[in-house]
């Protein structure tokens, strides 16, 4: 949930919805894709899309009753959140709620998860997906992390039923998604030979689609893995399918 308009962009939408090498974050937002392509459904749906941005994803659900909310500040909303993370809609509205990279920037997590359970149907889903190991990105904040086993506890608590459960980019992917990214933290200590320093720099910005191809071909494994699989213990981000029984 944010202000900033930068996310209703067109470049914003396309680059999560059609994540192409070369582009800063594919390695990540190609993975996050492939998670949600599991849900895309012309059914007639009605869906909330709780903290929308420039909802992204909505293209996977074409024949759906589509509902956005977000703070006042962003555009064509049907519902603005409140500082509650609540909005004004009766119980069990919804056969589908998606939150998508949104639980990081919320202030009251136990909050927003209830609210989504209220204004599901019996038998409804959430979709959530959040980050696991991630620099800080607020708009305007950014406020807590997950394990899988957190998130999983989190929304039980709120009263949902896990029914899948998916760590993102991980491993050796996620660790080729950060150097190349945030390359620009590389500088070479004051005495210490700078020669490797400027090599990698100099990769990561003039080769990031070879980097990238590299990632696809050494880590295919590494990019949605079910939370149950042994030594995938470090990921960028997090997909929990539950259900409102």
């Amino acid at each position: 949930m944010t202000a900033d308009t930068g996310i209703q962009e067109k470049d914003y939408v396309r680059q999560r919805l059609d994540p192409r090498v070369g582009d800063p974050d594919y390695l990540h937002l190609a993975d996050l894709l492939a998670a949600l392509e599991k849900f895309r459904s012309d059914e007639k749906l009605v869906i909330l899309d709780y903290g929308c941005g420039g909802s992204p994803y909505r293209a996977l659900f074409p024949n759906a009753e589509y509902r956005r909310a977000d703070f006042g500040e962003m555009k064509d909303l049907d519902y603005v959140i409140g500082n509650d993370s609540k909005i004004a809609e009766k119980d069990a509205k919804f056969d589908l709620i998606l939150s998508t990279q949104v639980a990081e920037h919320v202030s009251d997590p136990r909050t927003y998860f209830a609210e989504c359970f209220r204004l599901l149907k019996a038998g409804g889903q959430l979709i959530c997906t959040t980050h696991g190991t991630y620099p800080d990105h607020g708009c305007p904040y950014d406020f807590q992390r997950w394990t899988a086993d957190g998130l999983a506890r989190d929304l039980a608590l709120a009263g949902f039923e896990i029914e899948r459960s998916l760590k993102l980019t991980t491993n050796g992917r996620a660790m080729m998604y950060l150097i190349q990214r945030f390359s620009g933290w590389f500088e070479s200590p004051a005495g210490f030979p700078s020669a490797m320093f400027r090599l990698m720099r100099s990769v990561m910005h003039r080769s990031p689609k070879l980097w990238q191809r590299l990632a696809d071909k050494a880590f295919t494994r590494n990019r949605t893995v079910d939370s149950q699989e042994t030594g995938h213990d470090f990921y960028l981000g997090l997909m929990l399918q539950v259900r409102k029984g």
